[in-house]
């Protein structure tokens, strides 16, 4: 047993604000896994099933569905605020009956989103803790007002890289001795599996000595799907026709149109044959498998880059947009490449330098990889945030 653990286990209520496996999803997914023998026991709350809720439960972790209310855009629209109230007192009328008279040590609201466990912990007087994974920068109402609410209602609070803490602490000075900067992990991945990754190439359409450049995340307007596709026309242009690139993810509920968006454009453009399209997948360690090159082109700043980092520990060279919490992730030229954001151009340039050199791609995908287990593993992640729980916990 660890130095962070104690005789008693310690009960700490993790609220989380979906039940997908994208970015945040997987943080809270490795951490609650990683919290055996530290001395604490997780329970899960989260607003709905999903492919979350079945690793959670795959992995032994209590989790339960309670109503969770959600401070965001809509929250914050003339009928999100009318509606508040009811929602506010359902969340926590459904902790209640959550946690069914079990004492609770600590809450942990994993996104700024989760308001109704920052509320229920004032009124519980318990501990709380604020993980923050976004910068959020429009509409003012909205990037001063969150980091008020977490000066307001957090006892510390977790950011998820130093752009992260720059943007909060901006906002709110005096968050300073709350707020600590713990970067996200990634935990051994499993074995390659080549069969899968083979067959994925070849539905594809990908032939021997083909390559393929992966941008894997959320299909929304800021991820840079269409930046990629202006800089696959770009490559296309200089004679790299023996190049694919793959866009993996899914949009919104209700935001499908910017799928078929996103279709259209590749239709419309030079190299709709060398461009794809799949969605959501739980096997997403076969994508990198079966991929050469890894993009995160954001064009807005990512508060952390969890797909960077997955892929560099699948040892595959990432070129990253320049801003936000990829800067903490990547070094220019060393553990990856970076490019001015929204510049498609300079995008292309980087992409090239991977593309025409086997060797550069081995080369940087290794010491990505050893940044990745050196900086950003699962480990590393979890007994800081251990020791951060047990020191709140009264």
């Amino acid at each position: 047993m660890t130095s962070t653990a104690t005789s008693i286990p310690k009960n700490v209520l993790f609220v989380h604000q979906s039940a997908e496996m994208y970015g945040s999803d997987k943080v809270l997914l490795y951490l609650v896994c990683g919290m055996a023998g530290k001395g604490l026991v997780p329970i899960v709350l989260l607003p709905e099933d999903g492919p979350l809720l079945v690793e959670l439960q795959k992995s032994g972790i209590e989790t339960l569905i309670v109503p969770v209310t959600k401070l965001d855009r809509k929250t914050l629209s003339l009928g999100g605020l009318t509606r508040f109230p009811k929602s506010l007192y359902q969340s926590i009328v459904g902790i209640n009956r959550a946690v069914a008279g079990r004492k609770i040590d600590l809450v942990y609201s994993n996104t700024l989103a989760v308001l109704g466990a920052a509320v229920w912990a004032l009124l519980m007087r318990k501990p709380h803790l604020w993980h923050v994974h976004e910068i959020l920068m429009s509409p003012t109402v909205v990037r001063e007002g969150f980091p008020w609410m977490v000066r307001l209602l957090a006892d510390k609070a977790i950011c998820n890289s130093n752009m992260t803490s720059s943007w909060l602490l901006d906002a709110q000075p005096k968050l300073a001795n709350k707020t600590v900067v713990i970067w996200n992990g990634q935990g051994p991945r499993p074995l390659p599996n080549i069969a899968a990754a083979n067959l994925l190439r070849s539905n594809l359409g990908v032939h021997a000595g083909e390559l393929i450049v992966t941008l894997v995340g959320r299909i929304n307007r800021w991820k840079g799907q269409a930046l990629f596709v202006e800089a696959a026309e770009l490559l296309h242009r200089r004679g790299y026709k023996k190049v694919h690139f793959l866009i993996v993810g899914s949009a919104f509920a209700g935001q499908e149109n910017l799928v078929e968006d996103l279709r259209i454009k590749i239709v419309s453009s030079s190299v709709a044959a060398q461009v794809h399209i799949l969605s959501f997948t739980h096997d997403i360690w076969s994508v990198w498998d079966a991929s050469d090159i890894a993009v995160v082109p954001s064009t807005e700043p990512e508060p952390f880059g969890m797909v960077a980092v997955e892929a560099m520990a699948s040892g595959k060279p990432v070129v990253v947009a320049a801003h936000g919490g990829l800067l903490d992730i990547v070094e220019h030229g060393v553990s990856g490449f970076q490019f001015e954001p929204n510049n498609a151009v300079n995008f292309a340039d980087q992409m090239e330098r991977l593309i025409l050199s086997a060797d550069l791609r081995t080369q940087i995908g290794l010491a990505g990889k050893q940044r990745q287990e050196e900086f950003f593993s699962l480990s590393i992640q979890v007994e800081s945030t251990a020791k951060l729980l047990h020191s709140m916990i009264h």
